[in-house]
């Protein structure tokens, strides 16, 4: 795999500012690389100003805090957005008024943006491609934390290297990681243990799952059993790979209600081999092709976002 990362390093080097977005309702790979790329950039260019940017958090994994920032300071700073397919979707709407803006994300470039668009779709992750850059420029320190960071959102990206865009390149990757002295199966108990609460739900959620035609399962959380449970919509949907290990299911699907009192609905999308990632672009969101996101859903939307899946699984599948 032939990653060009054309003048980024250089970009980086006449920075005197830099702040690093990512996306809403951030995953592993999000955090993981904005987390990475911070750590990297401070312990390399200890002059620079290095910010993460974000309002919202993940809580698969422990991360930093993101800083706050004013307006100006994002003015004046080369702006660095991670793993966000659309502008949209960016977890602080400020990036837009930075200096100079970049791009680096591994979903299909549907809407290429900013001065620098560095996108790779064949990476399952953006942390595969920020650990690309970094092996490049080998002169440069790789700390065991940015190491860290990187495996883990490399690791549940592919859910444990079961996507189908896990590579060679990905595994390579992996291993290039691993060298740093991690403790592999400590993060891997980290990042996919739950504690019993967490069983508890997940035995709730297998309880609630509704089929269509045996090979599309969803389930739908509305703003009661969320509180019920004392989860945040987001905290939800991350554990919509309980759905994800029966042989019949092709396509699987939860919604959550906003738990802002507004009457509509977020959702993941996953699958094994189906492409989806169309599909949910048609419904304010995207992704990769057996990961993608929807938000912003009335019941009607649901019913058709699943009534689509169903075709496409059909189309497909069989």
């Amino acid at each position: 795999m032939h990653f060009d990362f054309q003048n980024l390093r250089s970009v980086i080097a006449d920075s005197p500012i830099i702040t690093v977005f990512r996306h809403e309702h951030p995953d592993c790979d999000a955090m993981g690389s904005q987390s990475a790329l911070v750590t990297w950039l401070k312990e390399n260019f200890p002059d620079k100003k290095v910010y993460a940017l974000g309002y919202e958090t993940c809580d698969q994994a422990p991360f930093p805090a993101s800083d706050r920032v004013n307006d100006d300071t994002i003015a004046k700073s080369t702006a660095i957005v991670l793993d966000t397919a659309n502008q949209d979707r960016v977890d602080d709407k400020r990036f837009k008024d930075a200096r100079f803006l970049i791009k680096i994300d591994h979903h299909p470039n549907r809407e290429p943006f900013g001065n620098l668009c560095l996108v790779f779709d064949q990476a399952a992750a953006t942390c595969e491609i920020l650990t690309a850059f970094f092996e490049q420029n080998s002169d440069l320190l790789i700390s065991g934390k940015t190491a860290r960071y990187l495996y883990e959102g490399l690791l549940t990206d592919t859910l444990c290297f079961r996507t189908s865009n896990t590579t060679a390149h990905t595994l390579h990757t992996a291993s290039f990681l691993a060298s740093f002295q991690l403790d592999i199966p400590s993060l891997n108990r980290m990042l996919f243990d739950t504690d019993l609460e967490g069983f508890r739900f997940a035995t709730y959620l297998r309880s609630r799952v509704q089929l269509i035609d045996g090979h599309l399962a969803y389930v739908i959380l509305r703003r009661k059993d969320l509180q019920e449970w004392h989860l945040s919509a987001s905290s939800a949907r991350n554990r919509i790979d309980e759905l994800g290990h029966v042989k019949e299911f092709v396509v699987w699907a939860m919604f959550t209600q906003h738990d802002d009192g507004q009457e509509l609905f977020d959702g993941s999308l996953r699958s094994k081999t189906v492409t989806i990632n169309d599909i949910a672009e048609k419904y304010h969101g995207g992704g990769h092709k057996n990961a993608s996101g929807v938000k912003n859903l009335s019941e009607a939307d649901i019913n058709q976002i699943l009534q689509d899946l169903d075709a496409r699984i059909q189309e497909e599948h069989h």
